[in-house]
């Protein structure tokens, strides 16, 4: 009987989205990242300039309530908006703050939880897309 193989170590936020990662979705170099674990959570801070963008991945444990996580966050960010996001195969929503940037909101098969926080470089509709190339490359290294 082969041995069983030793579990991996979980991917920190810094490592499914690098410094390159960023330069190339939003077109400018960004300081090395700031991350922060705490159990199946680990959250990497990027800045370039008066922006920042932050990543955040988890393994979730239990299957999310999106509509009551979507109004928790509307509740805590009172000026802000939420959109659908479509092409992810699950759940997806941005969360898009007037003046600021936005937020997008990803989970894959109810365990995967990514999110991707760009703030000063644009308005939401100006960094979507840089989100969205974010967060599939946090993603395809999960």
């Amino acid at each position: 009987m082969a041995p069983l193989p030793a579990p991996s170590k979980a991917l920190g936020a810094c490592s499914a989205v690098t410094a390159d990662d960023l330069e190339r979705a939003l077109g400018r170099r960004f300081w090395r990242g700031q991350e922060e674990t705490h159990g199946a959570e680990s959250t990497c801070d990027y800045g370039a300039g008066n922006g920042q963008v932050s990543i955040t991945i988890q393994r979730l444990h239990a299957r999310l309530d999106i509509p009551a996580e979507i109004e928790s966050l509307k509740e805590s960010i009172p000026e802000s908006t939420v959109r659908m996001a479509s092409g992810f195969g699950s759940a997806a929503f941005f969360l898009d703050i007037e003046g600021a940037g936005t937020q997008l909101h990803v989970i894959r098969d109810d365990r995967d939880y990514v999110m991707v926080s760009i703030l000063g470089f644009g308005n939401a509709l100006q960094v979507s897309a840089a989100a969205e190339r974010v967060a599939r490359a946090a993603l395809g290294r999960m």
